[in-house]
């Protein structure tokens, strides 16, 4: 993926800085709520719908120059109609003294949450063959939200009060109503015969739009989490921006990278870090021969981190881009489960 100072599109899920009650109701006294209709049990829900529902939406986009500013607003279930020409102060990066975005309290997963399953129903080597399986059909698909599935995947069985959702045949289910969800709210609605056609199980088109119902209830509409591909790639954008002269090294990196995170989400040992550790940790084990150490020292005092914060997490990813190094380009084409393979063994 090519970096360049448009970012993305896709940080929908940042808390707003000093604010005591994110999700708090409207206290405009002129406005009028429309909520989107119930609609039949037949029927999958249009992108109109995520775009209403969804507890924030992007809702402006301000382009200056080279550089494309993405502004948000506080939307909870229901489009507001202003009566008055008002518009509420939007929400910036640079509100907060990190432009690493935070991530909203209700997309933390529990990172013991498949002890809550029988070993035998769901386990972190099941969990590791379903994820794979969403990377794959979304290569296939030339899907890009993977991550975003995958992140929704863990997010939904971890919310999920009665494990109902356990045996193989769910799960394979589970997985793909996860990527029509997820790229439902980021793109287009996907092309749900293609979609079922990534499928052994010959699930139906029915099948599918009840998972997406349920899911979205348990979710309560919340389908765009902060991942760590996202993050990782703010924090990238960050380190070129304080060292620019690494950059000429970034287009060779983009590819290591990506397949560095493609096989750690495989591991469920992921949820015990926070994302933004993880980015720098994998940053700093991927420029620490080319930077001095208290040059990234200075870089973390940035971002109100030091290196003994993450110490933990750079322990955790320096197994894999230990293995990951010992690749060479044509091999980093295999597929993430094998690679996680090399790293276990």
């Amino acid at each position: 993926m090519k970096m360049d100072n448009k970012r993305f599109k896709l940080m929908l899920g940042l808390n707003q800085v000093g604010s005591a009650n994110y999700f708090a109701t409207s206290t405009k006294s002129s406005t009028v709520k429309r909520c989107v209709n119930t609609q039949t049990t037949t029927q999958d829900f249009t992108q109109f719908d995520y775009l209403i529902q969804s507890p924030q939406i992007i809702k402006k986009i301000k382009v200056n120059g080279e550089s494309t500013l993405h502004t948000y607003e506080d939307d909870l279930y229901c489009y507001e109609t202003i009566k008055n020409n008002e518009e509420p102060t939007p929400i910036t990066f640079q509100t907060k003294s990190s432009p690493i975005p935070i991530q909203k309290e209700f997309y933390n997963i529990n990172p013991l949450y498949l002890q809550e399953y029988h070993e035998k129903e769901y386990n972190f080597k099941t969990r590791a063959i379903i994820l794979n399986r969403i990377q794959d059909n979304c290569l296939n698909l030339n899907n890009h939200y993977s991550h975003k599935a995958i992140y929704l995947y863990d997010l939904f069985l971890s919310r999920l009060s009665t494990k109902t959702i356990n045996n193989q045949t769910q799960l394979r289910f589970l997985s793909l109503a996860m990527i029509f969800v997820a790229t439902k709210m980021n793109a287009e609605t996907p092309n749900i015969t293609s979609l079922l056609s990534q499928s052994s199980l010959n699930m139906t088109k029915q099948q599918l739009i009840q998972y997406e119902r349920f899911i979205l209830k348990v979710l309560d509409w919340h389908t765009n989490p902060l991942t760590l591909q996202d993050i990782i790639f703010e924090v990238i954008y960050s380190f070129y921006n304080v060292f620019p002269n690494q950059k000429t090294q970034s287009d060779q990196n983009y590819k290591t990278i990506n397949q560095i995170i493609n096989v750690i989400v495989l591991d469920h040992n992921y949820l015990r870090y926070s994302l933004e550790d993880l980015s720098f940790s994998i940053l700093y084990l991927l420029h620490k021969k080319d930077l001095q150490e208290n040059l990234f020292d200075d870089f973390l005092k940035i971002h109100n981190k030091t290196k003994l914060e993450i110490l933990s997490s750079i322990k955790f990813t320096s197994k894999y881009i230990r293995v990951i190094n010992q690749l060479n380009e044509k091999q980093l084409d295999i597929n993430s489960l094998e690679i996680l393979k090399l790293v276990c063994d």
